[in-house]
């Protein structure tokens, strides 16, 4: 009998959005199935562990360095790739716009999520519209860090439990930040790429446990005539 496949994963919250598709890919499906379709208008850029945001408005938009991305234009698929930094995707309630941000311990410290909710903001959006989906990345479980970084990480986010010792927990910081920012809505899928295995085997690409150089994507576009 052959290995069985693991499937992508999706969130409750995004689920209930209509109008938007959306999945967490990982080492068997790195790009979710249903997404692939659409895989090929997907924009070019380089993720640099910033807070530099583009909006995607055409096919194979060339966006340079960039991690995050919002959009409106149905049909386009906005990603980002993965190995433990924490891949999140955001759409508004009504269906029409959605978000994705790559956060990585520098990204995550530096607070792209803060800097995705000024943007929109500037368009006159609320976060209060929108909800939001933290993907599979390294947990608190895994991610050690050295005793300075734990303590920046400590001073900058004093909230319980997101520092214990030298362990850090960049999906609940994020979580914490997306909160704070005024999303309601916040799913966490607690699946970490360290430690997470399926069949025995790895279930997700991890740079910090295995040097991986592939990458699993979180994707998420709007629906062509829904």
């Amino acid at each position: 009998m052959g290995t069985s496949v693991l499937m992508f994963l999706q969130s409750k919250i995004l689920l209930n959005i209509p109008g938007v598709i959306h999945g967490f890919g990982n080492r068997s499906e790195p790009v979710p199935s249903q997404l692939k379709k659409y895989w090929e208008r997907k924009a070019i850029w380089n993720q640099v562990h910033g807070v530099e945001l583009s909006e995607i408005v055409e096919p194979n938009q060339n966006c340079g360095p960039c991690d995050g991305f919002y959009c409106e234009m149905p049909g386009l698929p906005i990603a980002v790739a993965s190995a433990d930094c924490v891949p999140i995707l955001l759409a508004k309630r009504t269906g029409d716009k959605v978000g994705a941000l790559h956060a990585g311990w520098k990204g995550t410290k530096a607070q792209i999520v803060k800097f995705f909710f000024k943007k929109l903001a500037s368009l006159g959006e609320n976060p209060k519209d929108w909800v939001a989906a933290i993907g599979p990345s390294i947990g608190p479980c895994c991610y050690e860090v050295s005793e300075e970084l734990a303590r920046d990480f400590a001073k900058d986010f004093p909230e319980p439990g997101l520092v214990r010792g030298r362990y850090v927990d960049l999906p609940g910081i994020n979580e914490y930040q997306l909160k704070e920012a005024g999303v309601a809505l916040v799913d966490v899928l607690r699946e970490c790429t360290g430690c997470v295995y399926h069949d025995k085997s790895p279930a997700y690409y991890s740079y910090r446990k295995y040097e991986d150089k592939l990458r699993q994507y979180g994707v998420v576009l709007v629906i062509e005539n829904p």
